[in-house]
């Protein structure tokens, strides 16, 4: 079997049967998708099962809540394709999407770990284009190293701000079996930015990567209790306590440019929560509070090294390790007015 097609579920009974529907609608005939049922406590589980009592291609997973990580790890130890993709529960796939992989698979003059597309955005207002951020083409492994892995997470080429090289989608990305397995999320308490460790962890360990603007998924940005709408930018948390320990512990070995990256990637959590917060919080002195909340509830400052750091968000970085959290919150007042830091 070429494909397995994985969809987490959780409490999207509006979307679920156009987003099941349009996987089965697929023009390449060679799949399996396989619904997995993370506790959701509407019609979901139901629904699930009607399709799998419908069609022989679905196979069905009911489980305990744990979250996305979990839903997908569930799905990527049960799935017998080739290649594994994602549709969200409240998103859907474009007809061609699968046949499109099969023929660039077929014709790449080399193996495919992982072909990369396009997508649109859509709500209520309409449809607008998500294309990828670099040129589209082949990308072996020299390719790689040199275009896509220094700028996976952070981006100092023109100020201090999170990298758009790559993004870390799960959803616009069909990746080998076999790479998956090895390198699936482990820690299952993460359940903000749950695409992060997964997908670098596997673009890491790809030798040819195909990235290409053709627009074969659509994401639903209309979704009210989305994982992205509830998230806000609050990188604070608890979830982000355990994110960013994980990427560093995972990641670290992949050379010194990542690890510098992965220093970066807490400060910049950091510095953005804390515009985040002097941006939509009535005073100054909650924002500041809420802030050292968020702090104490992640630990992030002791995921963040000084050195290394430019050197406006190694001061930032150092005010708040030593609780001056006044003058800290002074200068992000201050480095808001020019947004990258």
């Amino acid at each position: 079997m070429l494909f397995s097609v994985i969809v987490p579920i959780y409490n999207v009974e509006p979307y679920l049967r156009r987003c099941v529907d349009s996987v089965l609608s697929q023009t390449c005939p060679d799949f399996e998708v396989l619904l997995v049922d993370d506790g959701s406590t509407d019609r979901c589980p139901k629904i699930c099962d009607e399709y799998a009592e419908k069609d022989p291609r679905v196979r069905v997973i009911h489980k305990e809540n744990g979250g996305l990580v979990s839903a997908r790890n569930a799905g990527i130890f049960a799935a017998k394709g080739d290649y594994l993709c994602y549709v969200d529960g409240d998103d859907f796939a474009r007809p061609r999407l699968l046949e499109f992989v099969r023929e660039r698979l077929s014709e790449s003059p080399v193996p495919l770990d992982m072909v990369m597309f396009a997508a649109d955005n859509f709500s209520d207002e309409g449809e607008v284009p998500f294309l990828n951020k670099v040129p589209e083409g082949l990308y072996g492994r020299e390719r790689l190293e040199k275009e896509i892995f220094p700028y996976l997470l952070s981006d100092r080429r023109n100020g201090f701000r999170a990298s758009e090289a790559v993004m870390a989608h799960t959803w616009d990305k069909v990746s080998r079996r076999e790479l998956q397995l090895e390198h699936y999320v482990r820690d299952e308490r993460i359940r903000m930015f749950t695409d992060v460790p997964f997908t670098y962890e596997i673009l890491l360990n790809c030798q040819n990567v195909l990235i290409t603007n053709k627009r074969l998924y659509c994401y639903n940005t209309g979704n009210p209790n989305s994982i992205l709408a509830l998230g806000k930018r609050n990188y604070l948390t608890k979830s982000f306590g355990y994110l960013v320990p994980y990427m560093q512990q995972r990641l670290r070995d992949y050379g010194p440019e990542i690890r510098r990256q992965l220093n970066d990637y807490p400060a910049l959590l950091l510095i953005r929560t804390a515009l985040w917060r002097l941006q939509t919080e009535e005073t100054p002195g909650k924002a500041r509070r809420l802030v050292r909340q968020g702090l104490e509830e992640s630990g992030m400052l002791r995921y963040i090294s000084i050195k290394g750091l430019p050197f406006k968000p190694a001061a930032l970085t150092l005010l708040f390790k030593l609780r001056l959290d006044g003058p800290a919150m002074a200068l992000c007042a201050l480095r808001n007015r020019r947004p990258r830091l």
